[in-house]
């Protein structure tokens, strides 16, 4: 039986997929190529070029074909992990030089602090987004008097515009300022580990993400650290708008200590 140990040139959803038709066949010499597109899901067309090597299963299978290979849960991720690397690594993903974006500074706490505001601006990106608050109503699940309140809010810091009654976004990206201590960030923060801890209960495993790791860590490295994950903040924005975006999703990257770094921290400000 092989491991899960990748072979060499063969990314491991394709070793899982070639492993589990080769069994089949051998308990039954007649199983065809047909028969196994049909117990997964996939067109035998799609399957066969897979098999080839000529093309990556689509990503929108992965769970599907996952749940019917019965493979445990190392190999799920194993699975997922490297068919999403056939699709798309960061460093495929190019940024202009010039970033378009609006800065927001404490005087917009309310703006910041609540992510209703972030939300509504976001929406103006999805492909089938109408652009009136019944449709923000609907789209977000919120109250129509909490909808008004936000449109509100967004019109008079200057966030949306509105003419003749239709409402659009006055800047093509918004954010706020970072490395810069702030009670409205911080509030944003909070309140967005709460939604996330809801989110955990509510939505669907194949439809969310929440992962960590432990690392031991050289603190000289930290600002590097932060400048590789804003990179992938702004690669994963620009990849996730491609197509026809229809919703809004909240991306959270969560990086702090677990050990006490006050000396160190000491250290570094009388430098």
């Amino acid at each position: 039986m092989l491991g899960c140990a990748e072979p060499m040139n063969q990314a491991f959803y394709l070793q899982k997929i070639k492993e589990d038709l080769s069994k089949r066949q051998r308990a039954n010499p007649a199983y065809s190529l047909r028969a196994y597109s049909r117990d997964l899901g996939v067109h035998p067309s799609t399957l066969s070029q897979v098999l080839l090597g000529k093309r990556p299963l689509p990503l929108k299978f992965s769970h599907q074909v996952s749940d019917r290979l019965r493979l445990n849960a190392k190999e799920r991720t194993l699975f997922s992990d490297s068919l999403g690397r056939k699709h798309i690594a960061l460093d495929q993903i190019s940024l202009s030089k010039e970033d378009d974006r609006y800065l927001l500074d404490e005087a917009y706490f309310q703006i910041i602090a609540e992510w209703e505001h972030y939300a509504v601006l976001t929406l103006f990106d999805c492909s089938d987004f109408t652009a009136t608050a019944k449709d923000i109503s609907r789209r977000l699940n919120l109250p129509d008097l909490r909808t008004e309140v936000v449109v509100q809010n967004l019109l008079r810091f200057g966030l949306l515009k509105q003419k003749d009654g239709k409402l659009s976004k006055a800047h093509a990206q918004v954010r706020t300022t970072e490395d810069v201590a702030s009670s409205a960030l911080k509030a944003s923060h909070l309140e967005t580990l709460e939604l996330g801890k809801q989110k955990i209960e509510s939505v669907a495993l194949e439809l969310r993400d929440f992962s960590s790791m432990m690392v031991a860590v050289d603190l000289e490295k930290i600002p590097e650290m932060k400048v590789i994950i804003r990179e992938f903040r702004q690669k994963a924005s620009k990849l996730l708008k491609t197509g026809k975006p229809a919703h809004v999703f909240q991306l959270g990257i969560q990086f702090y200590p677990l050990t006490d770094v006050s000396e160190a921290a000491s250290r570094q400000e009388k430098l």
